[in-house]
């Protein structure tokens, strides 16, 4: 992990505008600085969301649940660049055309050791393909899950408890019931945001093609 602390970031102003100064990832988390960040929802037929179990050794929340594919912006990096994170993280090949933006938003969250303030690009990806075909790795994504959309933002929203197929880094079937403790506590509310658009994204999809 200590190469992935040294790749430089973007330092932005609390306007979101680059500042022209770049820091290495540790340094940022350290000194509490905006930086950009890419967040991938990837949703399949049957309205269906994956979420990704966080590596264990992840700096931050290791172990929890986060949105599908997430990462950062590396120093001077473009919209097209960043998408090698899905490739990264689960072995998928994303193009500029197959995304969808749904929202620019800040996040701040605050740990001991850390002070994580984000501009998030977030975006949509339709993807049917079944979990056993993503290729995982392990340093960064322990296991994959795919959860009935509302089940989600009810487990988000109200810690409801809900049953899932999963498939691990280690290529095998890792089904679980997640509960409340499995979550972001700091990211529960924006994920509910966040789900609820991937909601109506989804609706007006399915207007379009009815229409």
């Amino acid at each position: 992990m200590d190469g992935e602390q040294e790749e430089r970031f973007d330092v932005l102003d609390s306007e979101g505008n680059e500042t022209g100064e770049t820091k290495a990832r540790a340094e940022v988390h350290r000194d509490g600085d905006w930086h950009r960040a890419f967040h991938l929802w990837i949703v399949k037929e049957g309205r269906y969301v994956l979420l990704q179990r966080r590596a264990l050794e992840k700096d931050l929340e290791g172990g929890k649940l986060d949105v599908s594919v997430g990462g950062h912006f590396r120093a001077g990096e473009t919209l097209i660049e960043v998408l090698r994170e899905a490739e990264e993280e689960l072995g998928l090949s994303v193009q500029l055309h197959q995304i969808h933006h749904l929202a620019t938003r800040r996040a701040e969250r605050s740990y001991p050791h850390a002070t994580d303030r984000e501009v998030q690009e977030v975006y949509a990806l339709r993807c049917d393909q079944p979990l056993e075909h993503y290729f995982l790795n392990c340093r960064e994504v322990a296991v994959l899950y795919e959860v009935p959309l509302e089940r989600a933002i009810s487990l988000y929203r109200d810690g409801t408890f809900v049953p899932v197929a999963g498939y691990d880094c280690q290529q095998r079937t890792n089904n679980a019931l997640l509960v409340i403790d499995d979550l972001i506590v700091q990211a529960r509310d924006d994920t509910v945001e966040i789900l609820k658009k991937l909601q109506g994204w989804l609706e007006g999809e399915r207007d379009s093609t009815d229409g």
